[in-house]
């Protein structure tokens, strides 16, 4: 029980500083982060000095309580011999992942909201978000993520794919999944160039799938994009057909990346 209550506390506390931490780090970074390389922040007026990027009510007690429901769901539960269950004790593995997950989530965010502004990817955050992935270590050197993956193969009835995503385990992981995630995202910005004679993504977009890889690994990766993917295509079709989008409009995609991306934090780091 006193465990428990650390943790909730713990959790509380966290996540109440989080929110706000992220809404004053957006609006407080470098003018530079937030433009192409070579240009000038002083043409942009909402670059200017003391501009507020985004409002601080309510929206850092909205990343609040975003960040307290994070920090709960993964210092909390636990998928063990196949039952929800709370966990029992604190443990420098269980902590390092929880840590991990939070932080990767309050970068993405970072991301998705100077894309949705400014529609701008920083390196910086990039940078930051690939070095995170070294918090999940324990994932892949335990090999859980592989037999999460081998459990799927096993569940639609393919004993050949377990073994396969089992041979693709630990630290490989992580390396494919930034492969795949960058990679996709190459092919179709050159796909796009090549029949369209745009860019249907930015290199940003290119760098951040790759940085997402070394976190989510093979089967986040493809679900996350997947997810954006699909998620983008039906608001740009909502979108056209209301009227509200016109051909040829860019609209930046990192944001449906990163939701994404932090869905499947949420939602399946706590079950492997």
């Amino acid at each position: 029980m006193i465990v428990l209550i650390i943790k909730i506390a713990a959790s509380i506390l966290i996540g109440f500083l989080a929110g706000p931490a992220a809404v004053y780090v957006f609006n407080h970074m470098p003018a530079g982060w937030l433009t192409e390389y070579g240009e000038d922040p002083g043409k942009d007026p909402r670059l200017a000095k003391g501009e507020k990027r985004i409002k601080e009510n309510p929206w850092r007690w909205v990343y609040a309580v975003g960040f307290i429901a994070l920090c709960l769901r993964l210092s909390l539960i636990e998928y063990s011999d196949g039952r929800l269950s709370v966990a029992p004790e604190i443990t420098t593995e269980t902590t390092q992942i929880a840590a991990a997950g939070l932080i990767a989530c309050w970068i993405l965010l970072i991301i998705a909201l100077a894309d949705l502004k400014f529609m701008i990817i920083p390196d910086q955050f990039v940078l930051l978000l690939a070095l995170n992935a070294i918090g999940f270590a324990p994932l892949w050197r335990d090999g859980r993520m592989s037999e999460a993956a081998a459990g799927i193969s096993a569940a639609r009835g393919s004993a050949t794919g377990g073994e396969l995503w089992d041979s693709l385990g630990g630290f490989w992981q992580p390396l494919i999944g930034m492969a795949i995630g960058g990679g996709f995202m190459l092919l179709c910005a050159a796909a796009g160039k090549l029949i369209f004679g745009q860019e249907a993504f930015g290199f940003g977009d290119v760098k951040l799938c790759a940085a997402m890889g070394l976190v989510l690994g093979i089967n986040g990766t493809i679900a996350a994009v997947a997810a954006a993917v699909i998620i983008s295509g039906f608001v740009a079709a909502g979108g056209l057909a209301s009227g509200r989008y016109r051909k040829g409009d860019r609209k930046p995609f990192g944001p449906y990346l990163c939701g994404c991306a932090m869905a499947y934090v949420f939602i399946v780091i706590p079950f492997v």
